[in-house]
C-alpha cells in the first residue's frame, strides 16, 4: 500500500553522503527523504516551507527551538531555512537544474554568515562542491575545494572540531572522487578513516548507509564478492530495521551486481523487490532506471516481449523527458531489441531517432553503443562498408574512454565485417584482439573465484567463532528452559492465587448481605418497617456489643450530619392509636394497620426529612428548619393532616401529642445539647401536650424554644430535664402551646 511506504521513508534518509539528517521540522524529513525518490516532490514541500513561514532570529537547533517551529507554524528558523535550500539545490540538481540547485546553496550561505553558523557553513560547502563536481566532474577542482574546507575546519574553534560530522562527510566525498579517478587504493583509505568516525557517534541507520556506499563502490570497480558482501550486510540489516527505502536501493544495487555476473534470475528477483517500493512513487525517477534494469534482464534472457514492455513503460515516464541521456538510451535498447526480433524497419526507426538525438549531446558512450547497433543492422542488410565503418568509430570510442566492453564487441563487430566483405586476413586479426579480450575477462573472473576461496577461508574461520557461540547458545537455551519451568510454576500459583481471590469475594459478598440484612433488621421496626431506634440494644447480645455501639453510633449520626451547620426542627409525635390499635382490632388487623400507616408516612416524606418509629406509640420526625422563626403550629397541622388522611373510613382515634423542639438548641451554642440530649427535651415537651390533650379530649402541641441569649452553662447541670425546667422559671426558655394556660403548662413541668 501507498501509505505504508509513506510512513516508512518518514523514519529514513537517503543523502548522498550516507548521513541521516535530523530535520528541525516534520514536513523537511517528509522532503529529505523523497529526494532521490520523488525529487518534484520534495521541492514542492521544502519551496511551500519558505514562502509560507516567516523567518526568525533563533539560530540554535536545540530540541526546545524545534518544539517551537513545530508548534507554530507561521516560523522558519535560521537553520531549518538551510536545510530547506540544502533539500531545494539536491531536489533541483536530481531534476537537471543544476543552476538553480547551485544558487540556493548560495542562499544556504548567506544565511549561515548572517547568523554566525559556521559548522552549517561548512556543512552546506561541502554539499556544494559534490554538486559542482557531479555536474564537471572536474577531480582536481573538486579536490582543491575539499582542501580549502579541511583547513577552514582545522583553524575553526575547538568546539567545532569537536564535531566529527564534518570530518565525516569530507572524507566519505573525497573517496567518492578517489574512486571516480580508479585511485582505489586511496579510495579504501579515505573509507576506512571514515568508519573510524562511523564507530564512535553514527546511529544503525547510517552505518547501513555507509556499508551501501562501500558496496556500490566495490561494485564499480568489479570486486564483486567484496561488494555481495557489504550489499547483503545492507539489505538484511535494512530488512531487520524495516527499513523499505533503503531496502530498495540496496536491491538495485544487487540487481547490478548480478547482472554484471550474468546470474539473471537473482537480478530479476532484486529488481522486482525494488519495483514494488518504487510503484508506490509514480512519478520517481528511480523508478524508471528499475525498469530499464529489467528490461535488459529481459533482453539479455531472449525474453524480447517482456524487454519491450519494460522499454516502452520507460519511454513514457514522465522523468525520461527531462534526460535526453535516457531518451536516447532507451531508443538504442528499443532497436536492439527489435533487431533481435528481425523487425529491422522498426529497429532503423529507432535507431535514427537516437541518432538525431545524440546531435544534440555529448555523450561518448551512447555513440558508442549507437554506432554499434548501426553495424549490427548493417551487417544483417549485408552492407559490410557499413558495419567497419560503424564498427570503427565504435572502437575509437571505446579505446579513449577504455571501456573494454564496448572494445570487445566492437572488435568482434570488425571480425564480422571484415569476414562479410570477404577480408579474411584483417577479421582473423580482430577476431585475435576480441578473443584476448575475453581470455582478460576470463583471467578477472579466476580472480574472481580466487577472491572467493580466501573468502571462504575467512567463512571457515569465522565458522569456528560461531561454534563456540553455538555452545554459549545451548546454555542460553537451557537457562531458558529453567526460565519457562519458573514461570509455568508462577502461572500456576496465579491461577490458585486468582481462585482464592474469587472465592473470598464471593465470601465478602455474602457477608455483606448479612450485615445489609442485619442493619435492616437492627434499624427497621418489625412491624411498621419505619426506622427505628428504641430496639437496637435489645437486638444484640452482650458479645456484640462494640458492634452495637458502632451502629449506634452510625445511626444516631444520621439525626444531625453536621453539628455546626445543620438547622434542625425535631417532632416527637404521640399516636394514641397506635398503642390500642392491637387490643381494639385484634393481633393480624393491628399488625395489618401499623405496616401501612408506617408506609403512608414514607410516602409523605420530602427532600431530606426523615421519620422514625421511636417507641410503641412515638414516632420522631426531623427535617430542615433554615428559618427559626418558623411557626410550630404549622408542623403541627402538617402532622396532624398525615393522620387524618391516613383511611379516613376507618374508626381511629386520630388525636395527636406533638413536641416540638430546634437544634440548635441554644442559638449561641451550637453543641451544648447533642441529640440525645434532645430527645429527653422532646419527651418532656410530648408529655406535656399528652397531659393537655388528656385534660382537654384534643390533639395538643408544646414548643420548647431558648432565647437567643441563653448561656450554654444554663443548661450543664447533668439533668438536661431539671436544667431544662429551671431555665423555663428564669425566662430563659419559653414555652408555647395550643393550650394558652400558660400558668398550667408550668404547674405541669414542676409536677413531672
Amino acid at each position: 500500500m501507498r501509505w505504508f511506504y509513506v510512513i516508512g521513508l518518514l523514519f529514513v534518509s537517503l543523502s548522498s553522503a550516507a548521513t541521516a539528517s535530523v530535520y528541525s521540522s516534520a514536513l523537511l524529513n517528509e522532503a529529505n527523504n523523497l529526494i532521490e525518490i520523488e525529487p518534484k516532490r520534495a521541492r514542492l514541500i521544502a519551496s511551500n516551507y519558505l514562502n509560507h513561514r516567516t523567518l526568525s532570529d533563533q539560530s540554535e537547533k536545540s530540541p526546545s527551538a524545534i518544539s517551537r517551529e513545530e508548534t507554530d507554524s507561521s516560523l522558519r528558523t535560521p537553520n531549518g531555512s538551510i536545510d530547506a535550500y540544502r533539500i531545494l539545490a539536491q531536489a533541483e540538481f536530481n531534476l537537471g537544474n543544476t543552476r538553480a540547485a547551485i544558487q540556493y546553496l548560495n542562499d544556504a550561505e548567506k544565511l549561515t554568515e548572517t547568523h554566525h553558523l559556521p559548522y552549517v557553513y561548512l556543512d552546506v560547502q561541502i554539499l556544494k562542491a559534490r554538486l559542482i563536481w557531479k555536474n564537471d566532474q572536474n577531480s582536481l577542482k573538486a579536490n582543491q575545494t575539499l582542501d580549502t574546507i579541511e583547513s577552514e575546519l582545522e583553524s575553526a574553534s575547538q568546539t567545532l572540531r569537536l564535531t566529527d560530522g564534518i570530518t565525516y562527510r569530507l572524507t566519505m566525498l573525497r573517496a567518492e572522487v578517489a574512486s571516480f579517478e580508479n585511485r582505489v587504493d586511496d579510495a579504501e583509505s579515505y573509507f576506512k578513516q571514515a568508519k573510524s568516525y562511523l564507530d564512535q557517534r553514527y546511529s544503525e541507520k547510517v552505518t547501513i548507509d555507509y556499508h551501501i556506499s562501500i558496496g556500490e563502490f566495490y561494485l564499480k570497480h568489479q570486486q564483486y564478492n567484496h561488494a555481495l558482501s557489504e550489499l547483503l550486510y545492507g539489505y538484511w540489516k535494512s530488512v531487520e530495521g524495516n527499513l523499505s527505502s533503503r531496502l530498495a536501493k540496496v536491491n538495485r544495487l544487487l540487481a547490478q551486481l548480478f547482472f554484471e555476473r550474468q546470474v539473471l534470475d537473482k537480478a530479476l528477483e532484486h529488481l522486482s523487490q525494488a519495483a514494488d517500493f518504487y510503484d508506490n512513487f509514480e512519478k520517481s525517477p528511480i523508478l524508471a532506471n528499475v525498469l530499464k534494469q529489467m528490461g535488459d534482464v529481459y533482453y539479455f534472457q531472449g525474453k524480447y516481449n517482456l524487454a519491450l514492455v519494460h522499454f516502452f513503460n520507460v519511454l513514457d515516464h514522465e522523468s525520461t523527458d527531462r534526460d535526453i541521456s535516457q531518451v536516447i538510451d532507451i531508443r538504442i535498447s528499443l532497436a536492439a531489441t527489435y533487431l533481435r526480433l528481425y523487425n529491422y524497419p522498426l529497429a532503423e526507426q529507432y535507431l535514427s531517432r537516437a541518432l538525431d538525438l545524440l546531435e544534440y549531446t555529448d555523450a561518448p558512450h551512447l555513440e558508442a553503443k549507437a554506432a554499434l547497433l548501426s553495424a549490427g543492422l548493417a551487417y544483417h542488410l549485408q552492407e559490410s562498408s557499413a558495419v567497419i565503418e560503424n564498427a570503427s568509430r565504435a572502437l575509437d570510442i571505446a579505446l579513449a574512454s577504455d571501456n573494454t566492453v564496448l572494445s570487445k564487441r566492437s572488435y568482434f563487430l570488425l571480425s564480422l565485417g571484415y569476414e562479410q566483405a570477404g577480408q579474411p586476413q584483417q577479421a582473423l586479426s580482430y577476431l585475435k584482439q576480441y578473443n584476448a579480450l575475453v581470455a582478460l575477462k576470463q583471467q578477472t573472473l579466476n580472480r574472481v573465484s580466487e577472491d572467493a576461496f580466501r573468502q571462504q577461508k575467512e567463512f571457515a574461520e569465522q565458522t569456528l567463532h560461531y561454534s563456540g557461540q553455538e555452545l554459549e547458545l545451548k546454555r542460553y537455551k537451557l537457562e531458558h528452559r529453567k526460565f519457562q519451568k519458573i514461570s509455568f510454576a508462577l502461572f500456576l500459583f496465579s491461577i490458585i492465587l486468582f481462585f482464592f481471590v474469587l472465592r473470598r469475594g464471593y465470601i465478602i459478598q455474602n457477608q455483606a448481605r448479612e450485615i445489609d440484612s442485619l442493619r435492616e433488621d437492627l434499624f427497621t421496626h418489625s412491624r411498621s418497617k419505619m426506622s427505628n431506634l428504641r430496639m437496637l440494644n435489645a437486638k444484640l447480645s452482650n458479645s456484640l456489643l462494640q458492634t452495637s455501639q458502632t451502629f449506634e453510633q452510625w445511626q444516631l449520626g444520621e439525626l444531625i450530619h453536621e453539628p455546626l451547620n445543620d438547622r434542625l426542627r425535631f417532632v416527637m409525635i404521640d399516636l394514641p392509636f397506635l398503642r390500642n390499635m392491637y387490643t381494639q382490632n385484634g393481633y393480624k388487623a393491628g399488625l395489618e394497620l401499623e405496616e401501612a400507616f408506617g408506609a403512608f408516612l414514607k410516602s409523605k416524606l420530602e427532600g431530606p426529612a426523615r421519620i422514625y418509629h421511636f417507641s410503641d406509640a412515638n414516632l420522631l420526625y426531623i427535617e430542615p428548619n433554615s428559618e427559626r422563626n418558623t411557626s410550630p403550629e404549622s408542623m403541627f397541622r402538617k402532622v396532624q393532616s398525615w393522620i387524618v388522611e391516613f383511611e379516613p373510613e376507618r374508626n381511629i382515634n386520630r388525636n395527636i401529642r406533638v413536641g416540638i423542639a430546634d437544634y440548635p438548641f441554644l442559638p449561641r451554642a451550637y453543641t451544648a445539647i447533642n441529640d440525645q440530649e434532645l430527645l429527653d427535651v422532646l419527651l418532656m415537651s410530648t408529655n406535656i401536650a399528652r397531659e393537655i390533650s388528656l385534660k382537654e379530649r384534643s390533639s395538643q402541641w408544646v414548643y420548647l424554644k431558648a432565647i437567643d441569649s441563653a448561656p450554654a452553662a444554663s443548661l450543664a447541670t447533668g439533668n438536661i430535664r431539671e436544667a431544662c425546667k429551671h431555665a423555663i422559671n428564669q425566662g430563659l426558655i419559653k414555652v408555647q402551646s395550643s393550650y394558652k394556660n400558660e400558668d398550667s403548662i408550668k404547674k405541669m413541668l414542676k409536677d413531672d
